[in-house]
């Protein structure tokens, strides 16, 4: 696959497959133990990033994870040969749609086999965003390029503005990073339904755009009420698929509809490298200004 300067790899799939190796013939008690050593260990950056709250080192289904896919090595190196052919024109196109070229300052890219609890995250690595891929939650070779496109679009923003330092459950900065996010992959790669990229290409979403579309002055006003908020809960409400006692009977992951068509009126009069580059205060203000009678995306 081609190499560019703006994009460093790191793929941590082969360590993940000779543990699976290791593991093969002996009883499955031990293979935590092994996951911990022979794979989250010669990684000890990555894990720590993803460790924070405790949840990887200690993950209790580590060995039912281990069983269910000791039989796919095949299939993972192959999920990871075919995203991995996605990366360099994916990041090479969401780079120019941000104007970013400092070769010194690359997307990294994690790619890596994980609990079966994401597919595709930007998270923070050595101070800065990186992109993670998990391989064993990824669709069909060749259908996540929309999914690299938006996660590379979080740790390009993250190269102009620092967003890492943004609030973890900020309504408002999550509203703009997700609806930047997605518009830079509808640029990118033109011609689909919103419902494409509000969800990365998975079928069956149509319904869930259309009940938005239905209930917008109250997903709105909800939207605009709690713009300031900062905790787990409102952010869950808007942008997660748990249940959040604060999102009611609101469509999961609404929020990236209200930030898709916020950032879409904010383009009419910006670049997409104007709005990248703009420090939290300035999102707030822009933001809060174009919610304000915001039409319903058509």
């Amino acid at each position: 696959m081609p190499a560019t300067p703006l994009l460093r790899v790191r793929d941590l799939v082969p360590d993940f497959l000779a543990c699976l190796d290791e593991c093969a013939g002996t009883p499955a008690a031990g293979w935590p133990d092994r996951w911990r050593s022979r794979y989250l260990a010669r990684h000890p950056d990555v894990f720590r990033a993803l460790d924070r709250g405790g949840t990887w080192s200690g993950a209790e289904e580590v060995a039912e994870v281990l069983l269910g896919l000791r039989d796919r090595a095949a299939d993972l190196a192959d999920r990871t040969e075919a995203v991995r052919a996605l990366l360099p024109s994916g990041v090479a196109a969401v780079c120019d749609a941000l104007a970013w070229s400092d070769t010194a300052d690359p997307v990294e890219c994690v790619v890596l086999v994980g609990l079966h609890r994401a597919n595709g995250w930007a998270d923070e690595l050595d101070g800065r965003f990186a992109l993670f891929l998990a391989v064993e939650q990824l669709g069909p070779p060749g259908d996540d390029r929309l999914l690299v496109l938006h996660e590379a679009a979080h740790v390009v923003h993250d190269r102009r503005a620092g967003i890492h330092a943004w609030p973890d459950h900020g309504v408002a900065n999550a509203l703009f990073t997700e609806g930047l996010a997605t518009q830079v992959s509808a640029e990118v790669d033109p011609g689909r339904p919103d419902e494409d990229y509000l969800w990365f290409g998975r079928p069956g979403y149509r319904a869930w755009l259309a009940e938005c579309r239905d209930r917008w002055p109250e997903i709105l006003g909800r939207v605009r009420a709690d713009l300031d908020a900062t905790d787990r809960e409102h952010h869950a409400a808007y942008f997660l698929m748990r249940d959040s006692p604060l999102g009611g009977d609101l469509p999961k992951r609404c929020g990236y509809l209200v930030g898709l068509a916020a950032v879409r009126r904010l383009r009419e009069r910006h670049t997409l490298p104007e709005i990248a580059a703009w420090p939290l205060r300035r999102v707030r203000a822009e933001l809060g200004a174009a919610l304000v009678d915001l039409p319903v995306p058509a």
